[in-house]
Order: structure tokens, then C-alpha cells, then sequence
């Protein structure tokens, strides 16, 4: 999985208000955005699906359940949407472990410092999540 999929791929609530709105600009629901992006996403791309595919299904419920359906018909399987989440959950968790006992830590997990220290054109705002947030994103 590359970096924009890991990362919780946001820009389809941030910017074209997909799924709802959280405010680009602020860092209030940034950390709950991308928890469930991340989740949902892990999910996803399991399947064999496209992160593109996520538009559809945070605007339109059914889309959802087409996609269970798909799957549940394909492999003869029962999922829930609680089964995709936990699924989503399951994968990160893993990766996570993975980096964990390579030697990986939080402090690796950093964005560079210039985020938080230059501005970025055109509104001029500075990254202002902090690195005690970005620690939650995985606790589920």
C-alpha cells in the first residue's frame, strides 16, 4: 500500500466535501478522518478494489452494500459492514506490528519538521495537528 492510501486519503472530505466536511484548514475531526479513511481504505484495497471506489460509498449507502454483496457472493462469505471495518482495523494493526518489530517507533512516524514551521501558499497555514494526536490515530 503506498503513502497516499496509508495515510487516510482525505482530500475527498477535506476539499470536495465526499462523505461530509472537515475543515482543511483546522486541525479539529483530522484525527478521526483519517482513522476511518485509513480503516476503510485497508479494507478496500484488500478486496482488489480501487481507492476510487471509496467516493461512491461515502456518498451513497448502497454502494456500500453492493460491495458486501459483491464479496459475500463471490467468496460465499456473510459480511457486515462491522466485518470490513474490522478487517480494515486487522490490516493496519498488522502493519503497524510489522514496524514495531523492525525496530520502527514513533518517532519515525514524523512528519518532516518544515510542516509545522512554513507556511503553505495560497491560505498560508502551518500543519497544526499535534504529534500527541497523530499518536491516536490507531487506537481503536
Amino acid at each position: 500500500m503506498g503513502a497516499d492510501h496509508t495515510a487516510g486519503y482525505a482530500v475527498a472530505t477535506n476539499i470536495l466535501q465526499v462523505g461530509g466536511y472537515v475543515d482543511p484548514l483546522k486541525p479539529a475531526g483530522q484525527i478521526e478522518l483519517s482513522r476511518n479513511l485509513q480503516i476503510a481504505t485497508a479494507a478496500i484495497d484488500a478486496t482488489g478494489m480501487c481507492l476510487f471506489i471509496a467516493f461512491a460509498v461515502l456518498d451513497q449507502p448502497e454502494t456500500f452494500q453492493a460491495l458486501l454483496d459483491l464479496l459475500n457472493a463471490f467468496y460465499g462469505l456473510s459480511l457486515t459492514s462491522d466485518d470490513v471495518v474490522a478487517l480494515g482495523k486487522k490490516i493496519l494493526s498488522a502493519e503497524r506490528d510489522f514496524n514495531l518489530r523492525v525496530g520502527f517507533t514513533k518517532e519515525q512516524d514524523r512528519l518532516p519538521r518544515y510542516f509545522k514551521t512554513q507556511p503553505l501558499p495560497p491560505h498560508n497555514v502551518k500543519f497544526q495537528v499535534s504529534d500527541e494526536e497523530l499518536d491516536e490515530v490507531f487506537n481503536w
